[in-house]
């Protein structure tokens, strides 16, 4: 029986994959660019070569790996998942293959399967709950979104410059800001709005995302402009996580924040002060945790348990350790 597994938490930015043996040690860890294919031209190629280093880093073959678990950014449709889990068959894996949108693996890597609620505002943005009976539920079920994706963080600030609403506190900010888009002047960077930011979508996306740091960092030291944009894409996460809530039977719901964005501290500290002035009697009580297992733990949790191997009782320690040694 092969007893060797891969977790992969593929993103927008990051492609991360590791290999792991029965007992959570980690054989191997390969990180590549993004693997959403409607975001990253070479979202294909990246999956494939961060699987096959992975593989062969471990001294392994693709016919000894006995499950693969995929969380992948952009995974939204069946036709996505489709596509996605013919593109791991080309790996030359035989094992279980399974992908799925990397909101499920950050939840595995949370809850481990129990009732709870992870809000993702990271390269992309979404709030996944997983109720008592174990039904999944998606904020965008509902037609809503947390604007806390890291490009939207900055999309806000920029629009925010452009349109004058700003104020003096505001300035020596802005100059900042004005800087990492090496211009000189608001009008200056008026016209690079007019000419599209960047040369296409793909690269003006990445600029934005990039510049997000900015803005939290921003708001944690009171920058009014930053303040108002944090503050108000915390609030909708707000709404989508009370939302989910209200499908919970239990009166205390698990939360956790997680990607870049969502778990700054500015942002964790907003969407908490969001959470405890919407409280209301007989209303669900939000509890708020905090996970170390990172996403791609949560996946090779999920490919233990579609190949039927029981680890060792602590395996999620086990493997947070593990994947801490290899990325730090």
């Amino acid at each position: 029986m092969n007893t060797y597994v891969i977790g992969m938490d593929g993103g927008g930015s990051h492609t991360r994959v590791a290999v792991a043996d029965q007992n959570g040690k980690i054989l191997s860890y390969v990180q590549k660019n993004g693997c959403n294919r409607y975001h990253d031209t070479n979202a294909e190629q990246n999956v494939l070569e961060a699987i096959a280093e992975a593989i062969n880093q471990a001294g392994l073959k693709p016919s000894q790996i006995a499950s693969i678990q995929a969380g992948m950014a952009g995974l939204n449709e069946p036709e996505d998942t489709v596509w996605a889990e013919a593109l791991l068959a080309r790996t030359g894996i035989t094992g279980r293959i399974s992908a799925v949108n990397d909101t499920h693996i950050a939840h595995t890597a949370a809850f481990d399967g129990e009732p709870g609620i992870v809000a993702i505002g990271g390269t992309g943005s979404l709030i996944l709950g997983r109720t008592e009976q174990g039904a999944w539920l998606r904020n965008d079920q509902f037609g809503h979104y947390a604007p806390t994706a890291a490009r939207f963080l900055a999309y806000d600030t920029v629009h925010s410059i452009l349109a004058g609403r700003y104020g003096p506190q505001d300035q020596a900010w802005i100059e900042q800001v004005l800087a990492y888009w090496n211009v000189s002047s608001v009008r200056e960077l008026t016209a690079l709005g007019v000419a599209g930011f960047a040369e296409n979508k793909q690269a003006t996306n990445r600029k934005f995302g990039q510049m997000a740091s900015m803005v939290t960092e921003a708001a944690a030291r009171n920058i009014p402009l930053a303040v108002r944009v944090c503050d108000s894409a915390a609030d909708t996460a707000v709404v989508g996580i009370l939302m989910l809530a209200s499908c919970f039977e239990h009166p205390t719901v698990s939360l956790n924040l997680t990607g870049s964005c969502l778990s700054s501290p500015y942002m964790v500290e907003a969407v908490q002060k969001g959470l405890d002035a919407a409280y209301q009697p007989n209303a669900k009580t939000i509890q708020y945790m905090t996970s170390h297992l990172p996403a791609v733990g949560g996946a090779l949790l999920d490919a233990y348990q579609m190949a039927v191997i029981k680890g060792p009782d602590d395996i999620s320690t086990v493997l947070q350790s593990e994947l801490n040694r290899h990325t730090t």
